[in-house]
């Protein structure tokens, strides 16, 4: 099994929508995914078709509690394997943290509590870098996405991070999300972030900005399937079509819990 992290250094890049949607078009492709919440904020569920917000995940076994996190997963209509975050109080929060920065490998250990294929993969969604948990699941994971949308401050701050999030990636991408062409200020600082990050680094994956997305969010469907023909679709599809080549070919499917 493959990791795969979502990690952005400005709020509001479009993460956990991302997340979401690479995992069911992932699915899609007839391949095993989990899609882990690993942010604080406990929304993944909510893009994923889970009507009410889990109170117990992944957050309770970082903090030793007994009931076992796996029990508290649970697959959506497109077969996408959750692991939602739960809820915490401010100090267990505080806790959680402390227990990921003492122990580098929690999260690699507790995906390998269940049984995946080698061609499985894992999406891991996260809060704004730099975080406990982001930088967790970075050096936990095969491949880092980094997000950023073509604005200034953003690629400002993306610039400013990268340096400790390349040392800490196995392999690094950069994903410009919510590209508007039209905006001359976004190709400005898109011509900037491009020569930041250097010739060995490409912003050739993109994802356009469509209103629709949000609206198809607020529906319950996938905007991916309202509006198969729009640009941002085609964008995706690509992304998880660029991914699915990177993971590999697909063994048979199928996902199963040990213990």
């Amino acid at each position: 099994m493959k990791t795969i992290a979502l990690v952005s250094t400005a709020g509001g890049t479009g993460r956990t929508t991302l997340t979401a949607a690479l995992a069911v078009l992932l699915a899609r492709r007839r391949r095993a995914v989990v899609a882990v919440d690993f942010d604080p904020q406990n929304l993944l569920g909510a893009h994923l078709g889970l009507d009410t917000f889990s109170k117990v995940g992944l957050a309770d076994a970082m903090l030793g509690r007994t009931a076992p996190w796996r029990e508290h997963t649970w697959r959506n209509d497109e077969g996408v394997l959750f692991a939602p975050h739960g809820e915490l109080a401010l100090d267990e929060r505080t806790a959680s943290e402390a227990r990921l920065v003492s122990e580098p490998r929690w999260l690699a250990q507790a995906l390998a509590q269940i049984d995946l294929p080698d061609s499985a993969v894992a999406f891991v969604d996260t809060p704004r870098y730099p975080s406990p948990q982001a930088a967790h699941a970075v050096r936990c994971a095969d491949l880092v996405l980094c997000l950023t949308p073509p604005e200034p401050a953003a690629c400002a701050t993306l610039v400013r991070h990268l340096a400790p999030l390349r040392r800490a990636s196995a392999h690094l991408q950069i994903v410009v999300n919510r590209l508007n062409p039209a905006r001359d200020m976004q190709r400005d600082a898109l011509s900037l972030l491009q020569a930041a990050v250097g010739a060995t680094t490409t912003l050739d994956q993109r994802v356009h900005l469509d209103a629709a997305m949000p609206e198809a969010f607020a529906r319950g469907t996938w905007f991916f399937d309202d509006a198969p023909h729009s640009q941002a679709a085609h964008d995706l599809q690509g992304l998880a079509n660029w991914l699915d080549t990177w993971l590999g070919p697909v063994a048979a499917r199928g996902v199963t819990r040990k213990g």
